[in-house]
């Protein structure tokens, strides 16, 4: 088998960002129009999590010993980009790339108020 073959088909199936106000975090992401339910499991414990399709997005609460995950960006499809932008910013967000018309469908990205970096997408 050469090295540039593959046989296995892959998809994203987990998201984990950590929060130092987990709680204050997923109201924000609510307000993009994400639904999420508390769980509490290892390694996390106590988190939000919903699921999309095959993929489960959490958000954990950062311990003192865990490094910050603010250098992830990562992609939301939702079904307004200027009203995630509006509920985003009324949220404590800031806003980095205004809505704009894109090959992909109109886009903006936001910073949560942790400073992770969000593309928010409205598929053509």
């Amino acid at each position: 088998m050469s090295v540039n073959s593959h046989s296995n088909n892959a998809g994203v199936g987990l998201l984990v960002i950590r929060s130092d106000d987990m709680d204050r975090l997923a109201a924000f992401y609510r307000a993009l129009g994400l639904s999420f339910v508390k769980h509490s499991h290892p390694p996390c414990g106590e988190h939000y999590s919903t699921v999309d399709g095959a993929c489960v997005f959490e958000i954990c609460q950062r311990r003192h010993d865990q490094p910050a995950t603010t250098n992830v960006f990562f992609g939301l499809n939702v079904s307004s980009v200027d009203d995630a932008v509006e509920a985003g910013i009324s949220h404590g967000g800031n806003l980095i790339r205004p809505p704009e018309d894109t090959e992909w469908g109109r886009t903006a990205v936001i910073r949560d108020l942790d400073g992770h970096r969000v593309m928010l997408t409205e598929p053509r």
